[in-house]
């Protein structure tokens, strides 16, 4: 999982390095760098409970996953993108049949 967040931050860290602060470009660069981060913290919190035994967060542990799995979708093409290590959530009868995998 820590793969997919540092994929994305490099992307935005690269956009915030390439615009000057206070422009629109470096806004929304920032405004993106801040949600992945935001997503990532969320994401670690589910997976730490879901490891402890909290049934109840793997529908939450999953869509937080398919939330920052979302963001990435954009450099699809890039060569570092990995589709098999990052899958998307499946579900079977509301249940998981794929789960994020810890990098």
């Amino acid at each position: 999982m820590s793969a997919l967040h540092g994929f994305l931050l490099r992307r935005t860290s690269h956009l915030l390095e390439a615009n000057p602060p206070h422009t629109e470009e470096y806004r929304a660069a920032d405004a993106l760098h801040r949600l992945i981060d935001m997503t990532w913290a969320e994401l670690e919190d589910c997976f730490d409970f879901f490891h402890r035994g909290d049934g109840e967060m793997e529908v939450e542990l999953g869509e937080t996953w398919s939330r920052l799995r979302m963001l990435s979708r954009s450099w699809d093409q890039a060569p570092d993108y990995d589709e098999n290590r990052w899958p998307p959530v499946r579900y079977v009868h509301l249940l998981f049949t794929s789960t994020p995998m810890e990098a």
